[in-house]
């Protein structure tokens, strides 16, 4: 047992001696630069081997999968209510001008939403994030079946359930990370697989519900008329709300799973982070024990011998323990710090930063308009009906899985890895968009639309993945709630441009939507560090 200590404790310290501090320019274009480890660190790589010896057990699968879900549920709604939104508009006689408004009151809720949940995650855990979120989503979900002639109650209602989807992505990435064994990190792009069929299963609802109980699309608002002349009326209407019913009970699933039938142990590196150095190895234990695997040999004593070498070596050592946050919330968060003191990081961070509004920006227009610009084609051309339109949609996403899959091989490619990845993908996705404004015909409309959703699905899986690997336990999902967070806060101000350009039957809205995943693609370029074949801590 000793003899295993001191092997853990020199290897610990050869990857520190080897994380020698890079960030010179042409560090930075080659994605190789780097810095010394910090004491923390040293002791997450030895929760890395105890982890990377479990490999994809029973645990590690559940919590992929469970994972996948909150993924799964991110786009089912957004597409659900993407598809449902031109009902509501039409019953509730909202002009052009105001569509917008649903998407900016859903944006912010879950830039708010990532914003707190991904500070909360380093501050309270993991495992009550991981459960909240859906908790929320589900309540006011089922809620927005609610309101009768009320479009600002719609929008309130849906601002709400979105305060719980924003920490889906950035808080279950976090998760997986820190479970998969190092050699399977490449599963957390594969987690991305969930988002098209999220949005398959959601267009499919919609398909039986919306498109079958909707009112004729020519028929005006009852609001708008006098009475007893034909108008679009609740009780004709009623397939909107039979699908935001269905979407906010799988969400009650969701939760119901993640809650009561497994059990979700705290993460060890978040605990470990906090100084419960023996909670972090209890743990590991009671991974073991459910993957049938032998006992873990980590011992609290191998932390204290990183401690001794960290001290030898100058190396900063975090503190012990840290204040509850209902008694000191701002010395809580004295954890980002971390993130605005550290060079690299903060660099990293400014990249990722304009590069999640890029993307934010242009998947908001693409996923809110491209399907808008679709079924008033099929409608004023004759070629389609609002049913036809919607068998459609399930035509152009469920190609997306294959852009996960594109994502899952391409950043073990040592040519591309994650960061030439994000470049390509973002290029293509933005092409895509340019595309879509030289045709006129259902075919052109839908094949476009199915590459750039294969091209979209590619760049996020990869991004999402990326994002949490290039940040360290302490703050890595504050840092990553604050990139979602931003790019949601972009995809705020996107729908009140595409509302203009739409309103005008313009192509604006395509050349929008490329110019924000085109300045994403340039920014990846300059990312400092490939993290194909390093450790993540």
């Amino acid at each position: 047992m000793e003899k295993d200590n001191k092997e853990r404790t020199r290897s610990s310290t050869h990857i520190a001696q080897n994380g020698e501090e890079d960030i010179s320019v042409g560090a930075i274009l080659k994605g190789t630069a780097g810095r010394s480890l910090s004491t923390f660190e040293k002791k997450a790589a030895l929760i890395n081997a105890e982890t990377d010896k479990f490999g994809m057990g029973r645990y590690q699968w559940c919590i992929w999968t469970l994972c996948g879900f909150g993924y799964f549920l991110d786009l089912a709604w957004s597409q659900g209510v993407g598809l449902i939104a031109s009902a509501i508009w039409q019953e509730m006689g909202v002009p052009d001008t105001a569509t917008a408004n649903i998407w900016s009151c859903a944006n912010a809720g879950l830039a708010i939403g990532a914003f707190t949940w991904g500070i909360l995650v380093d501050i309270i855990g993991r495992r009550w994030a991981f459960n909240l979120t859906c908790l929320i989503t589900s309540v006011f979900g089922l809620l927005l079946a609610a309101p009768k002639f009320n479009y600002g109650a719609i929008c309130a209602i849906y601002f709400l359930a979105s305060l719980g989807l924003g920490g889906n992505i950035p808080i279950d990435a976090t998760i997986a990370l820190e479970f998969l064994p190092q050699n399977r990190r490449n599963l957390v792009s594969l987690l991305s697989m969930w988002q098209p069929i999220g949005v398959v299963a959601a267009s499919g609802i919609a398909y039986g519900t919306a498109a079958k109980w909707r009112c004729d699309p020519d028929l005006p608002s009852c609001r708008a008329v006098a009475a007893g002349d034909a108008c679009c009326t609740v009780s004709s209407n009623m397939g909107w709300r039979y699908e935001v019913i269905v979407l906010g009970c799988m969400t009650l699933t969701v939760f119901f799973l993640r809650y009561f039938v497994f059990h979700f142990y705290e993460s060890p590196k978040f605990l470990l982070q906090k100084g419960r150095e023996a909670e972090a190895i209890e743990v590991l234990h009671k991974i073991a024990k459910f993957n049938r695997a032998p006992a873990p040999t980590l011992t609290v004593e191998d932390f204290a011998a990183i401690e001794e070498v960290g001290h030898e070596e100058g190396t900063r050592v975090p503190p012990a323990s840290a204040k509850h946050v209902v008694a000191n919330v701002f010395n809580s968060m004295k954890h980002l710090k971390g993130l605005f003191t550290d060079k690299l990081h903060l660099f990293i961070f400014g990249l990722l930063a304009i590069a999640y509004m890029g993307d934010y920006w242009s998947f908001n227009l693409a996923g809110q308009y491209l399907p808008i610009v679709l079924l008033r084609f099929n409608v004023s051309s004759g070629t389609g009906t609002v049913s036809d339109t919607y068998k459609q949609y399930v035509y152009i996403y469920l190609p997306g899985i294959l852009g996960a899959f594109l994502a899952l091989i391409s950043v073990q490619l040592p040519l591309l890895g994650r960061k030439w990845s994000l470049v390509l993908s973002a290029a293509c996705q933005g092409l895509s968009m340019a595309m879509y404004t030289q045709v006129r015909s259902t075919a052109g409309y839908v094949g476009l639309n199915a590459l750039e959703y294969i091209m979209q699905t590619f760049f996020n899986a990869v991004l999402y993945a990326s994002a949490p690997e290039l940040f360290p336990t302490e703050y890595r999902g504050s840092a990553t709630g604050m990139l979602s967070c931003l790019g949601r806060i972009a995809g705020i101000v996107a729908p009140f441009a595409g509302a203009h350009y739409l309103a005008a039957d313009s192509s604006g809205i395509l050349w929008l939507g490329a110019g924000g995943i085109w300045l994403s693609a340039i920014m990846m370029i300059f990312l400092p560090i490939e993290m194909r074949n390093r450790q993540m801590y």
